[in-house]
């Protein structure tokens, strides 16, 4: 890879949560094993419930994640609506995908669609957990950003859910 090239991808990770306390030398191991995806606009990057444990690093594009709305009934789910949860672009150093890495049988929780060609970097788990081994310090660094970021987005979601049951039971005591 180009000096040009791999400053710019230094660069571009040390300012992705994912990464934050890590030395220069401990991002380039884990850069050295990711693989680079381009996807297309409108193109679904993954689908919520399956079967995958990447986790994903969107550096460029736009992508939504989503959920459905309802529980998937006797096997027919082809007609569930989904919620748009949020729109991340690269300029958000975003990472999603993360909570295949604590799962026996990975399934995903949401889906995630390009709304804009994107330019992702993925990390297989296998890949991450053999760099985790040869190197503590880079796991500890690793899964306590992740810790922190899924702390945040619990906290974020259990404000929603507080939001959406006051608005059910005043919904409930006007009838």
């Amino acid at each position: 890879m180009p000096m040009k090239t791999l400053t710019a991808f230094l660069d571009f990770f040390k300012s992705v949560p994912l990464f934050e306390g890590m030395t220069v030398e401990q991002i380039q191991t884990i850069i050295n094993v990711m693989k680079l995806k381009q996807v297309d606009a409108g193109q679904r990057i993954t689908e919520e419930g399956a079967n995958e444990d990447s986790v994903f690093i969107l550096m460029d594009g736009e992508v939504e994640i989503s959920k459905r709305l309802t529980l998937a009934l006797w096997g027919n789910d082809s007609e569930q609506q989904a919620k748009s949860l949020i729109r991340l672009t690269g300029d958000d150093h975003a990472f999603f995908g993360e909570m295949a890495l604590f799962q026996e049988i990975p399934e995903r929780s949401a889906s995630i669609a390009s709304l804009k060609p994107c330019k992702l970097a993925v990390l297989e788990k296998k890949d991450l957990l053999h760099i985790c081994d040869k190197d503590p310090r880079i796991g500890s660094i690793i899964f306590r950003n992740i810790a922190r970021e899924l702390t945040l987005r619990l906290v974020k979601a259990n404000k929603d859910i507080l939001k959406l049951t006051t608005a059910f039971s005043l919904a409930l005591e006007g009838d």
